[in-house]
């Protein structure tokens, strides 16, 4: 359990300073966790279920539905895949916890927008 705690605080630094370069603060920008006890990690269903939230929580922080400028919708999809990708680090994390103990902590996965 320690373990993992500090993987998920590496992982979760590691996305905080690949972000300090961008000109807004983290604290400012949408985010959203996904919850995922309902789902059952160790089958191929609840890993497919889990990336999909992720996914569609990448899109809806990001704003990519209803973007009608080419140019914004280019920047909000953008933006949903480095979330995505920022976020991915977690997910895995939580399928591998899942295949090593009976019960996992079933942390919520961070998804912010860049």
């Amino acid at each position: 359990m320690i373990r993992s705690a500090i993987l998920v605080a590496a992982a979760l630094s590691a996305s905080a300073v690949s972000s300090i370069a961008t000109p807004a603060f983290a604290a400012d920008l949408p985010r959203a966790e996904i919850r995922y006890a309902d789902l059952n990690l160790k089958t191929a269903n609840g890993a497919q279920a889990l990336r999909a939230r992720v996914e569609r929580a990448a899109d809806r922080v990001c704003g990519t539905h209803g973007v009608v400028d080419l140019r914004t919708r280019m920047e909000a999809r953008q933006c949903a895949e480095t979330a995505l990708a920022k976020a991915m680090p977690q997910v895995e994390l939580a399928l591998a916890n899942a295949q090593k103990v009976q019960v996992a902590e079933n942390r919520p996965v961070s998804v912010l927008a860049h």
